[in-house]
């Protein structure tokens, strides 16, 4: 019994070492780096280790100086980033955007290059197969990161474009495919060839000759290694041609796959809070030709790896849903809007602060065909500040807009659009929608600024797109004080104050605009360029609308249009009489004006003449275009900023006059405004006083209904209201109108 118990506890002994063995096996991370001579290494942090490799490379016979960079891809920290740029900027310019931890290039010709980011594709290839640059898409770096997968792999267009990875960067040559390292027999069998007499992009002497390199890499172990070697140093970096950087990665890695990017003077890596340059810059870029660290070449795309973590939190909170949306506080958030995983769900979106997005480099959420994705912002009474947008189609905030916007103010915005731009979109939903689900409509907003684009360019949405079915595209309750250009010198250049092109059936109601319309041909609107849809109860109050040639011109509309038999109309629509219709150098005359009811497809309308005294008036709005000023949550404020109308929400900020467009309220203060008249309501009664006199009182119900009238002037009145309900006062104190809503019980 004593050898049986001595055997159980020594079985008891080894059992335990050997599981503990066993799990010690499974912890033991990958070794990346095979062999470490001639390597440094910095860990960065877990998971984020950068390899250096500076020295004579006997096999080469040449110095190189590579940089590698593991990244534990499946780390939660950690997130990658397949970056798209428009216009072309420079890594570490887009890495700080988009507050990158690290990243490298990507491609540099998108016509040889397939793009897509969250679900959008950017760009495809465009080269006929018989084109010297054809080979230059023949792998793909791919990447999901909800369910942290990466791959490396062979690839077609049209293989990408089925693929459902959300994220992928096409390049060439693939270096190791499944171990095998393809790389070195790329080009071929070249014995006798002269590499340099061949034409510079054939794939035999771009390959065949060494170059900077830049290339991305995946372990067996679950690593995505980012490499850039440096050349065209003598005696610090030689580059390598595609065999050799196969060879040496196969050496040093032994990576699964491993894809050749770009090279040359796109060659560049970028880690953050580096000492080693200013930009953040770890290589030594030669597109200025100096061995420094500042020689960057502007490219398309890139491939970055962000942080989680507090500091680098993509948004303040929030799921992305309908209850639980992303919150938006600061301008890296705003750009976080672009990581975001789109699919068939709507993505929803709330600020919870102003923001500014000075220096922000902005491009349009959805501005890339096939506009798949399905937005909702709620500006929940804030303002984006200072947006910056350069050179996209459709440059605005969101592009094409599919889903909604409201109670948001953009201000002093600068918008330049290749095509047809807005401020917050270049489309209100699609032109032709196939589901509900694109159209798009703003509500409750105003812009500021200026936009420039070619041709259908509005102060809010360059285009309002058809509706699909009972969903309709369009813009309600908005208004602009924004300078619209448009550039066109020929044929199309349409401009309008809220929008430039409004196609059938699209909606604009209730908006008005006050910003200079300028047409570089013909085609100037205050309110649209061109509509095929009517227009209800909008008014145009611009300073100026202008064609530099002579055509169609209006204060409201330069063209109505007319869409299956059906005339496009203005409904109740005013124009303010200071308007100036500068045609050619030809001021319109009120006599010239066209204010009755549109009989030609293709005529202009002016809406009906109203002066300014006359639009200071919430009541004109509220009784004869029935602008919602009197609702529970009514949207437009009683009181007017320097004669125009504001939103409720936005004069509810103490900051309003500075930042309204508007220019403040006149010369009185908004404290003394709000105390040249007191309200104090019980049952039936309504007590009305003023520390001035009361020149005339009206009390209106929310029809717009005159309730009482009191032509004698007092300091106080006592009113009897029997019916309870929602009412409105409109005094005249101290040459104010004075408007304020009480309900009695």
């Amino acid at each position: 019994m004593r050898v049986l118990r001595i055997f159980s506890v020594w079985f008891f002994v080894l059992f335990i070492s050997a599981s503990q063995f066993t799990i010690f096996a499974q912890a033991t991370p990958e070794v990346v780096l095979k062999e470490k001579i001639g390597w440094t290494t910095d860990t960065i942090s877990a998971g984020l280790i950068r390899y250096h490799f500076q020295t004579y490379y006997q096999k080469h016979g040449a110095f190189q100086n590579v940089n590698v960079l593991e990244v534990d891809y499946q780390n939660p920290d950690y997130n990658i980033i397949v970056n798209f740029s428009s216009p072309s900027d420079s890594l570490s310019s887009v890495a700080k955007k988009n507050n990158a931890i690290a990243g490298i290039n990507g491609s540099y010709e998108l016509d040889a290059t397939f793009v897509r980011t969250n679900g959008v594709i950017n760009s495809q290839v465009t080269l006929p197969s018989n084109h010297l640059r054809f080979w230059k898409h023949e792998g793909a770096f791919f990447y999901n990161p909800n369910a942290k997968e990466a791959d490396i792999a062979f690839g077609t267009n049209n293989s990408y474009f089925s693929s459902p990875f959300p994220n992928i960067l096409s390049g060439a040559p693939m270096l190791i495919d499944n171990f095998n390292p393809v790389g070195t027999t790329f080009i071929g069998d070249v014995t006798g060839v002269n590499l340099n007499s061949l034409e510079y992009e054939d794939y035999r002497r771009h390959q065949g000759v060494r170059h900077p390199r830049t290339a991305v890499a995946l372990t067996e172990g679950g690593r995505l290694l980012l490499i850039v070697v440096d050349g065209r140093y003598t005696n610090f970096a030689g580059g390598m041609t595609a065999k050799e950087l196969t060879e040496f990665l196969v050496r040093y890695f032994n990576p699964k796959s491993a894809l050749n990017i770009d090279g040359g003077g796109s060659s560049t890596m970028y880690i953050k809070g580096s000492s080693e340059s200013l930009t953040g810059v770890v290589n030594y870029p030669n597109d200025n030709g100096k061995q420094d660290h500042y020689g960057q070449r502007s490219v398309r795309t890139f491939i970055l790896v962000t942080q989680e973590g507090e500091a680098n939190q993509a948004f303040e909170g929030g799921s992305g849903t309908i209850a639980d949306p992303y919150r938006i506080a600061t301008a890296k958030h705003m750009q976080s809007m672009h990581h975001v995983a789109y699919g068939a769900a709507a993505i929803y979106y709330k600020l919870t602060a102003d923001i500014d997005m000075d220096g922000e480099d902005w491009a349009p959420l959805n501005w890339a065909d096939p506009y798949s994705k399905r937005i909702h912002f709620d500006g929940n009474g804030h303002v984006i500040k200072n947006l910056k947008v350069v050179d996209y189609p459709y440059a605005s905030l969101f592009g094409v807009l599919c889903g909604t916007c409201k109670n948001l103010g953009v201000i002093d915005a600068d918008i330049s659009s290749t095509n047809g731009g807005g401020i917050i979109g270049g489309y209100a939903g699609k032109k032709g929608p196939t589901s509900a689900a694109e159209t798009g409509i703003v509500s409750n907003c105003y812009t500021t600024g200026v936009v420039r684009g070619t041709d259908g360019v509005g102060g809010i949405f360059g285009n309002i797109g058809k509706p699909f079915g009972s969903a309709y595209s369009g813009v309600e309750n908005c208004y602009s004080t924004a300078q619209v250009i448009a550039k066109n010198t020929s044929g199309n250049s349409r401009a309008g104050g809220i929008a430039g092109i409004i196609f059938d059936s699209g909606v604009i109601k209730n908006c008005y605009a006050t910003g200079e319309i300028l047409s570089s041909f013909s085609g100037a609107g205050g309110i649209a360029g061109w509509s095929d849809a009517s227009l209800y109860g909008v008014v145009a109050m611009n300073n100026l609308v202008k064609n530099n040639s002579s055509g169609n011109i209006g204060r409201i509309a330069a063209i109505m249009g007319e869409v299956g038999g059906v005339q496009a109309q203005g409904i109740n629509c005013w124009a303010e009489d200071g308007v100036i219709l500068n045609n050619a150098g030809t001021v319109l005359s009120e006599s010239q004006m066209k204010i009755g009811t549109v009989t030609v497809r293709g005529d202009s309308y002016d809406g009906v003449t109203k002066t300014a005294a006359f639009l200071g008036d919430p009541m004109n709005y509220f009784m004869e275009l029935e602008w919602d000023f009197a609702s529970e949550n009514n949207v437009w404020a009683q009181t007017m900023s320097n004669g125009k109308p504001i939103f409720q929400w936005l004069y509810n900020r103490p900051d309003y006059q500075s930042i309204d467009g508007h220019g403040g309220i006149s010369s009185v203060n908004l404290v003394q405004l709000e105390s040249l008249v007191q309200l104090s309501v019980s049952p039936a009664h309504v007590q009305v006083s003023s520390p001035y006199i009361i020149e005339s009182l009206d009390i209106y119900d929310t029809m717009g209904r005159l309730v009482n009238r009191f032509v004698e002037a007092s300091s106080s009145y006592d009113l009897k209201i029997t019916q309870p309900g929602m009412y409105i006062i409109r005094a005249k104190v101290e040459n104010q109108i004075i408007n304020k809503k009480f309900i009695v019980n």
